[in-house]
């Protein structure tokens, strides 16, 4: 694990940071905050501090926005038949729903559909036509899709039915010929190209109905979440507001009522990102898309409350799904040493499309490198990608573009569909593509800190870091560091699986802590990384600091090595992925050196254990601290041996293979395969 701190002011730019201090009437460290994220004026610091409508942009400065109005006022003047086409995720949901609202408060009342995840992305001619058939579509538009559709927007004008496109995915070198509005067509003067597709859907609506559209704003605050936009400039002021929206009793819809749960509690940015849009995202993820849409457009209390709970136990089935794909898929990365290509792709043909995104994030986190994970689908791969921070992934697939079905996305997520002939060559060719393209993916996974901390935290820069929500993708909650040796982490009470502990800096608790209480109690120097939170009691503020990691300063004296080494073992055997590289080479795998160390242990059944390091510096001191240690952790893991109240005990009746071990098997492929 790298600690990547934030850049210290040069002495300009320290000058810089003191005036927006004194200017905005903040303190010197949250105006540095404000600088290292960009915002490096006074005026700049004021639009940040000062979120909200004010910052919106004109939508006719979007090319197209002037001709989709008149095109569809024609529509309502003439009492035509419009469509709206949406996507299966809830960005799409979302956008429809602003849409379908919009036109509904400007005098035209659409019909609406989102497809399903095995339908594909984007426009479906055949879906077109059925409803076609039913009654005449006079005009189409399409929301969060269709950009890269050109070849079917022609098919559809040969129906009769005039088509506007509102995306705002890549476009491709050759723009559908129609009215079109997307933030990322080059050359035009809307100023904010990282609108999400309820956004653009938003700036059409105003453009046709002005501040009523103001009203969906809580619909564009949780797809610009869901849909991981950066959350600055427009998208920033757009969440503001739409969280205005959700906090507000009277303003707070019946549907996302349900979705929250727990109503006392504030809704923020995050309340979105994990509470609200994986169970809008869960109906599309489980072959339901269409409960999610019915949801936010229903006005029957009753069924609001029944789709709101189907959506629940979607999220609940989803959860589970998505876990078994995520240890199936790092089975396979494991077993085929995947996790040593440039980017990992991943297939199976059981696997259903609607969870593989999730499990790709997933994998990035664990591996620190872009991820593809495919699933089978109708005779090919459908693939959904996920990448890491300054790649973009994007452009890796849009570069080998000859070898796929389809491709669309952004550059931190994309979907592909390839032929399963294809599938090698894919892999091949992109992992070609980062290697001559010399981009550096060193699979090294990062913290990222603003900065150490050397006194203590006070109450008013908690407060004041507040002041940087809403927090998420491109303005991320700041992390601080503090450097401790050892620390005693205790239960917060009896039984409690939360713990605690106090650094000279700032009282941290340790959510789920046991894992840490080995690690944090080494007489090893170590970076203490967590987020400052402050809370209020009955009128009583508590500064506390959350934990986030734990990076020991190990120098490369070998008698670090072992503490290093268990500290490693025991996030391998949490599943974390680890790099064992510095120790296998001193390890060995022989069974006698197991036989020889297992005969001393058997002796000391009984004898005070407090880590595995200790124990073997105490009682095997004539062995390799480094193996004893080893060979002590596999027995412990294959119950051969356990720990009860700090006593070693030997289990004489449990017998078990060297192979069952993960930490054996995990040391002897790297050596055999040196």
């Amino acid at each position: 694990m790298k600690i990547v701190y934030g850049k210290l002011p040069s002495e300009s730019e320290s000058l810089v940071i003191s005036t927006i201090s004194a200017e905005c009437g903040i303190l010197y460290d949250t105006a540095r905050l404000l600088f290292c994220r960009g915002i490096d004026t006074v005026q700049k610091a004021k639009s940040f501090l000062n979120a909200g409508k004010n910052g919106f942009n004109n939508p006719y400065l979007f090319d197209g926005m002037k001709e989709a109005v008149e095109r569809i006022t024609r529509a309502k003047d003439f009492k035509e038949n419009v469509f709206i086409f949406g996507d299966y995720d809830a960005d799409g949901i979302c956008a429809t729903a602003v849409l379908y609202n919009a036109l509904r408060d400007f005098g035209i009342n659409a019909r609406k559909f989102v497809p399903e995840r095995e339908d594909n992305y984007g426009l479906n001619l055949d879906t077109v036509s059925n409803f076609n058939q039913i009654e005449k579509i006079d005009l189409l538009i399409t929301v969060d899709c269709g950009i890269s559709d050109g070849d079917k927007i022609e098919e559809l004008k040969k129906w009769g039915i005039d088509v506007i496109v509102t995306d705002h995915h890549e476009p491709p070198q050759n723009l559908p010929n129609c009215i079109k509005i997307n933030p990322k067509i080059s050359g035009q003067k809307y100023p904010f190209a990282s609108l999400c597709g309820a956004g653009v859907a938003y700036k059409l609506g105003y453009a046709l109905v002005g501040k009523k559209a103001d009203t969906y704003l809580d619909f564009v605050a949780l797809a610009t979440v869901a849909d991981s936009m950066d959350l600055v400039e427009e998208n920033r002021d757009i969440v503001v507001e739409g969280l205005k929206l959700f906090n507000n009793k009277k303003t707070l819809r019946s549907c996302f009522k349900y979705l929250i749960g727990d109503l006392n509690k504030q809704v923020t940015a995050q309340t979105l990102a994990y509470n609200v849009a994986p169970r809008v995202n869960a109906g599309g993820r489980m072959g339901d898309a269409e409960t999610a849409l019915k949801l936010f457009t229903e006005e029957d209390e009753n069924k609001i409350f029944d789709l709101a709970t189907r959506l629940g136990a979607y999220n609940v089935a989803r959860q589970a799904e998505c876990d078994k794909i995520y240890r199936e898929a790092k089975a396979k990365i494991e077993n085929n040493c995947l996790q040593k290509d440039q980017i990992i792709l991943v297939a199976d043909e059981g696997w259903r499309t609607g969870f593989i995104g999730i499990v790709a994030a997933k994998l990035v986190e664990d591996y620190a490198k872009p991820v593809i994970v495919f699933a089978g689908c109708d005779g090919y791969y459908k693939g959904s990608a996920r990448s890491v921070e300054g790649f973009n992934i994007y452009d890796a697939i849009n570069s080998v573009q000859d070898l796929l079905i389809t491709f669309g996305g952004h550059s931190q997520a994309a979907g592909v569909s390839v032929s399963k002939d294809n599938f090698n060559a894919l892999k091949i060719a992109l992992n070609d593509y980062v290697l001559q393209s010399k981009i550096n993916i060193n699979g090294e996974q990062k913290v990222y800190v603003e900065w150490e901390i050397e006194g203590a935290f006070s109450i008013r820069f908690a407060k004041e870091i507040e002041l940087l929500e809403p927090c998420g993708v491109g303005n991320r909650r700041p992390l601080f560091s503090c450097r401790e040796n050892a620390i005693e982490s205790m239960p917060l009470k009896i039984g409690s699986p939360h713990y605690s502990f106090t650094t000279k800096t700032i009282e941290i608790l340790d959510f789920n802590g046991e894992k840490n209480v080995y690690a944090l109690s080494q007489n090893v120097q170590k970076s203490i990384i967590f987020e400052a939170n402050l809370s209020s009691y009955k009128n009583r503020e508590s500064l506390k600091g959350y934990l986030k990691n734990v990076v020991a300063h190990f120098d490369d004296s070998e008698d670090y090595l072992p503490y290093k080494l268990d500290v490693e073992m025991l996030k391998y055997l949490d599943g974390k992925e680890v790099d064992f590289k510095p120790f296998y080479d001193k390890i060995s795998i022989d069974r006698e050196d197991f036989k020889r160390i297992y005969a001393i242990l058997i002796s000391l059944n009984g004898k005070y254990f407090n880590n595995a390091v200790d124990f073997c510096k105490k009682y095997i001191p004539f062995e390799n601290t480094l193996q004893s240690t080893f060979v002590v952790r596999v027995f412990l893991e294959l119950g051969i041996f356990s720990v009860d109240g700090k006593r070693f005990l030997f289990n004489e009746k449990v017998k078990n293979a060297l192979t069952n071990s993960q930490l054996y098997s995990k040391i002897y492929s790297l050596k055999v395969n040196v």
